[in-house]
């Protein structure tokens, strides 16, 4: 049946896509439906009532083309995903079966709007090494709806490393890293989940390994020291095109009050210390949701540990905390998940193209913030793109 089928198929295929008149009577596939999703594809399902289908023809147009036969698939087969698309544009889908004597008449028309979706959002670049701090809230927060969301939008971001807040499942965060792996052929991606903190919101990391090595086991910091870093710390040193880089994983004690913004305070007493003791000539970078701002008063500024050392510090997204509310990582309320770099890397920081940035997921998603509080975070993930390729 599948010869049967290749011949005939390549009548189609070899007419440019004209409609060759080999039309059969039997009924058509009916209750077309297209689904566009937020990677920009398009998903077409039919249905198809007889057993005499050897296979399927997509036939697509855009508006004001002719319609041209794209592909086709397997008898057993009823939905098709189209990848080739421009944004903005509004496309029509009509599906025909095949059968041993030619083919049906085509299905009704259907049209489809290819709304803009999260290719805007890569980050990535090949000579640039890209870090994400992301608090995903109590991960998985919408369980399923989170983890397909997030399969979507790792890959198509597409930095390097990912260093997480509150992942509180760990089944589900080991299906978050098959599922990704299933769908990007092109990288390897490794994940690994803290188990010490409070109520499992856990630190964690996701990262291309066929891209870094790790130069020792992911590893936590200060474990005795609960009441000023309630999540301890967590530790990647890695390697990168020659470069080792040590990133230090942090999630501050939350809450307003004076109590609680004294163990943020204490906590980066304690951060500060341990980058002077351990890597005082190291390339470090220090992110997380540290819960606090920026830009308090210097006599309230629990960052002052690294503010006052403007020699030694820079908090890359310190300009994020300074612009616009539409940019920060809470909006419109504040901005709470730095990134801090030593003076390491102060020249790659501040070279051509690297940058700082909110990935705005939200304005991407049909109903805007609410959907992305609901499905993922009310945490926006920021990212610093360093280039150390010179």
């Amino acid at each position: 049946m599948k010869i049967i089928f290749n011949i005939i198929l390549s009548m189609f295929i070899f007419s440019c896509g004209t409609n060759v008149e080999l039309e059969t009577n039997e009924n058509v596939p009916k209750n077309i439906i297209l689904q566009c999703n937020y990677t920009q594809d398009v998903t077409v399902n039919w249905e198809y009532e007889y057993n005499n289908a050897i296979g399927f023809l997509i036939n697509r147009k855009q508006a004001d083309g002719q319609y041209t036969i794209i592909d086709s698939v397997a008898e057993n087969s009823f939905n098709y995903v189209d990848f080739d698309l421009n944004i903005s544009e509004t496309y029509f889908f009509k599906i025909a079966a095949v059968t041993s004597e030619g083919r049906t008449d085509w299905s009704s028309e259907k049209s489809i709007f290819i709304k803009s979706g999260f290719k805007n959002l890569n980050f990535g670049e090949d000579d640039f090494f890209e870090i994400i701090t992301w608090n995903i809230e109590e991960f998985p927060k919408a369980n399923s709806e989170t983890i397909d969301l997030l399969v979507q939008l790792i890959p198509i971001i597409n930095a390097d490393v990912y260093a997480l807040q509150e992942i509180k499942n760990s089944n589900y965060f080991s299906t978050l890293l098959q599922e990704i792996n299933d769908i990007d052929t092109l990288n390897t991606w490794m994940g690994f989940r803290a188990n010490s903190a409070a109520y499992d919101i856990n630190l964690a990391y996701i990262y291309k390994s066929n891209e870094m090595t790790l130069e020792t086991d992911i590893y936590e910091i200060y474990q005795n020291e609960y009441y000023f870093l309630p999540r301890s710390p967590l530790v990647m040193e890695v390697e990168w095109n020659g470069t080792k880089i040590t990133i230090i994983n942090n999630h501050l004690k939350a809450f307003s009050d004076e109590e609680s913004e004294e163990r943020r305070r204490q906590g980066c007493i304690l951060l500060e210390n341990y980058i002077v003791q351990n890597l005082s000539n190291e390339n470090v970078v220090l992110l997380g949701d540290l819960n606090d701002s920026l830009l308090d008063s210097e006599i309230n500024n629990v960052f002052n540990p690294f503010l006052n050392n403007s020699s030694l510090y820079e908090f890359a997204d310190i300009s994020i905390a300074n612009g616009n509310s539409s940019e920060w990582s809470l909006p419109p309320s504040a901005h709470f998940d730095h990134i801090l770099i030593t003076n390491e890397l102060f020249d790659e920081f501040g070279s051509v193209n690297s940058e700082i940035r909110t990935l705005k997921i939200d304005e991407y998603l049909d109903d805007g913030f609410s959907e992305y509080d609901d499905n993922i975070s009310n945490h926006r993930p920021v990212g610093i793109k360093l280039n150390l390729g010179e």
